[in-house]
């Protein structure tokens, strides 16, 4: 096939880490002693998750003088989902962890959302980089490049791959931690950082688990022989598709639909829910194989509460999964570990600093939640209320769903 350009007439990793040096651009503050410290007390603090929540949080931690041991039952980070867009809030954070300049040199800079019709017709243009100004780039970049940044910014965290959680109680103001293997270990705190299927979550806040939310959806990265130069979305009856462009010539799909569509899956039934959408999507489609290495899931999300115990707390997709449509997953998994580490440099008792992440995180997380059904609901409804909406008022949408993001932390 012959390339065509998009116009759209508008202007392996190591089983236990040592510690290493970061060149992330900021300056930690000197370790505290062997673990951390919340004034004069050293902590011994248990990250169970090597994902971007986890790493960030042991990021900050040892930013704040604090250091962590991370746990990952994989025997590897976890990146599924290929790819992540990272709106303004979300490298405002990583530049306070002091990633910034690294974040910017390994993805691929977004300063403008195009949002068409399954036929094609331009229902809105958000200039990205105007809209963020102010607070930070708009950058797409693979979940493993982000992964392996973050991973390799730690200095004093040690990481055990293939180190499996059981489950976790409280024990004479410590946190016991059982692991697959038999051990029991005491922590003074224990963080979270798991993921939508959080076993830490399902131990201990067993009246939870992640909601269905009505979407079955295809991600994978392929070759950018398209044009494509932008994040540049076409929505078509209940059906999403999506590309992003990535670095060194890639591009990020993603396609959704509703769940009792997905069948099993396929490469082949993707290819006909989505074979009349215009160019050039059409192309992209048509161009993929049977074999891509897809990530494939049915979307879902948590109930928004208060995700701490006794010496516990949950962050991350682990207490906060939502819909991708807000493209926050990573950010506020960042954002997280930022905040819950201030909240353990500023305040001696335990208790009392936990409450006070939770209390700082809930107003962002329900907003970002209920933004989140009601893009979804949007996505749902008839094309001609949704191309009215898109078209008329659809930067105006764009600026209330995220305008409370913009502010500082």
């Amino acid at each position: 096939m012959r390339p065509r350009t998009l116009v759209l007439h508008l202007q392996p990793f190591q089983r236990k880490l040592k510690p290493r040096r970061n060149d992330g651009g900021l300056t930690s503050m000197p370790a505290d002693g062997a673990k951390g410290r919340l004034g004069s007390q050293v902590l011994k603090i248990l990250i169970v998750g090597a994902g971007v929540a986890g790493l960030a949080a042991a990021r900050a931690l040892e930013m704040r003088g604090m250091r962590a041991d991370i746990v990952e039952r994989r025997n590897a980070p976890p990146t599924a989902g290929k790819s992540v867009f990272l709106l303004g809030n979300a490298t405002r954070a990583l530049g306070e962890l002091g990633l910034l300049e690294q974040v910017l040199r390994m993805s691929f800079p977004i300063k403008a959302q195009t949002i068409l019709s399954s036929r094609g017709r331009v229902l809105n243009h958000t200039e990205t980089e105007t809209e963020w100004a102010g607070c930070g780039p708009c950058v797409a970049i693979s979940r493993q490049s982000l992964v392996k940044m973050l991973q390799a910014s730690l200095e004093r965290t040690s990481i055990d791959f293939g180190v499996t959680v059981v489950h976790t109680t409280s024990r004479l103001g410590r946190r016991a931690v059982h692991f697959l293997d038999g051990r029991v270990e005491e922590y003074d705190i224990v963080i979270g950082a798991d993921g939508v299927r959080s076993t830490i979550r399902a131990a201990n806040f067993p009246q939870t688990a992640p909601r269905l939310i009505g979407f079955g959806a295809w991600r994978f990265v392929t070759d950018n022989y398209y044009g494509i130069d932008r994040w540049t979305a076409m929505l078509g009856a209940g059906r999403t598709l999506l590309a992003m462009p990535l670095p060194h010539s890639q591009l990020y799909l993603y396609a959704d639909c509703a769940q009792d569509e997905f069948g099993d899956g396929s490469i082949a039934t993707l290819k006909h829910l989505f074979a009349n959408f215009a160019h050039p999507f059409d192309d992209i489609i048509a161009d993929l194989d049977e074999d891509v290495d897809a990530h494939l899931a049915f979307l879902e999300d948590l109930p928004n509460q208060d995700y701490v115990g006794d010496r516990l707390v949950l962050i991350g997709d682990a207490a906060h999964a939502s819909s991708p449509n807000m493209a926050q997953g990573a950010a506020l998994a960042i954002e997280d570990g930022i905040v819950l580490a201030r909240c353990l440099r500023n305040d001696q008792a335990i208790e009392r600093a936990l409450a006070k992440f939770s209390e700082m995180r809930r107003r962002r997380v329900e907003w970002v939640q209920k933004q989140g059904r009601m893009r979804d609901r949007l996505r749902k409804a008839p094309d001609f209320v949704r191309n009215f909406l898109f078209l008329n008022f659809g930067t105006r949408l764009y600026r209330r769903a995220y305008r409370s993001l913009l502010e500082p932390l």
